[in-house]
Parts: structure tokens; sequence; C-alpha cells
């Protein structure tokens, strides 16, 4: 199955799902749909994640798995905190202004993710 992309690789604006079908009876929906942060990653960062829950949190399991030092798990965790808006010492709107600045999202969606986010 082919990954979908989730930006443009014309302009780089974000994409969306127009289209779902259902294999079974053919149902087809249309609608706006998103993606799930974790189509971010790319195939690589995504096994490394699927290792790192099946070592169950284990840097030192992960170490023995794939063969590498603590300090490159320690890396690979941090890029993908990076890439998922979970990197340490930087805010929610921080990461919601840089989304903003990318031109991943409009001005609209960056003021409803910060107030959905203050109203939790």
């Amino acid at each position: 199955m082919i990954k979908v992309p989730t930006k443009c690789p014309i302009c780089g604006k974000a994409m969306y799902a127009a289209e779902v079908k259902c294999d079974g009876c053919g149902t087809v929906i249309n609608n706006k749909f998103g993606f799930s942060v974790f189509e971010k990653l790319d195939e690589k960062q995504t096994a490394f994640v699927l290792a790192f829950v099946e070592c169950e949190g284990s840097i030192k399991d992960m170490e023995k798995r794939l063969g590498i030092s603590y300090p490159t798990v320690k890396t690979r965790l941090a890029e993908i905190k990076k890439i998922l808006g979970l990197a340490e010492g930087k805010s929610y709107k921080m990461n919601v202004l840089d989304d903003l600045g990318k031109g991943e999202i409009d001005v609209e969606a960056a003021i409803r993710l910060i107030k959905n986010k203050e109203a939790e």
C-alpha cells in the first residue's frame, strides 16, 4: 500500500484525503478527512516507533534490537518527538505557530487549535 502524502509535492502545503471506499461493499464517502499525527513520520521513523512500543519503552532493549547506541536511540526519539510536536521546551502554541509559518495550517486553524487546547 502507498503511504498517503500529507504535503503537496508541488507547493508544500498540507493535503487532505477527499474520499474513502469500502473494500467489501464499495461504499464511497466523500469529505475532507485529516491525517493522524503519525502520518508525519517516514517509514524508518514509523518502524522505530513500533519497535520502541514492542520493547515497552526500554532503551536498553532498543539498543540490543537495533544494534545502536544509547545516544543514537535518544537522538532518534528526540527527532520523532519534534516531528510529532512533542519536543521538550517548546509550548503547544509555538508548535502551532511553527505549523502556521510553514503554511501547513491557516490562521483560522491556528486560532481554533490554540483555543481548543486552552479549553481542555
